[in-house]
């Protein structure tokens, strides 16, 4: 079952129990996700139209026929880490704005994010804590010969690549400094 189907399943129990919160997060991240599939129908559609500008620049009428026998109304669903990726933008948007409203004094906002964010953190994969990074994050070290502070650079985008939707990037960040400055 995707995540798609789950907020969908997930919604209408949440609507009978009548939690509030968790109906709020849920339709929340469902409109996040069509709003996914809509932008990425529109980057295809823009991308078709403009290998067709390209492919007839000098056959306008050529060109306009292609233009209109472009499909426009096919949605297709997004693919089970774009749905991740997605919820897990939700999640973040949620943590800051938390942040700011404890910044601004106001707790009982702050407390209502974190609410939504612990309902959708339900829907993500379970994120690696730092024990079970450190040994990968040093063997990853020790495979591509880095040594120092220094090194900090070229080990980042390897980590984000392989650890992509298993573990956030502060804490990426912050095994591969402890690592490296003790190697």
């Amino acid at each position: 079952m995707t995540i798609d189907e789950q907020l969908a399943a997930d919604l209408k129990t949440a609507m009978k129990a009548g939690d509030k919160v968790r109906v709020d997060a849920i339709r929340s991240a469902r409109a996040a996700l069509q709003s996914a599939r809509l932008e990425a129908a529109r980057a295809r559609y823009e991308a078709a139209a403009r290998a067709i500008e390209q492919q007839f620049a000098h056959d306008a009428a050529a060109r306009d026929a292609a233009l209109a026998a472009i499909e426009t109304g096919g949605q297709e669903a997004l693919d089970p880490a774009e749905q991740v990726a997605v919820i897990a933008k939700e999640v973040k948007r949620r943590q800051e704005a938390a942040e700011m409203y404890r910044k601004g004094g106001r707790l009982d906002l702050a407390a209502r994010e974190e609410a939504e964010i612990a309902v959708l953190e339900a829907y993500l994969p379970r994120m690696l804590s730092v024990e079970e990074l450190r040994p990968e994050v040093a063997a990853i070290i020790a495979e591509m010969g880095l040594s120092g502070p220094a090194a900090i650079g070229k080990l980042m985008p390897v980590l984000m690549k392989r650890f992509k939707g298993r573990a956030e990037g502060r804490t990426l960040n912050q095994v591969a400094r402890e690592l490296l400055a003790g190697a």
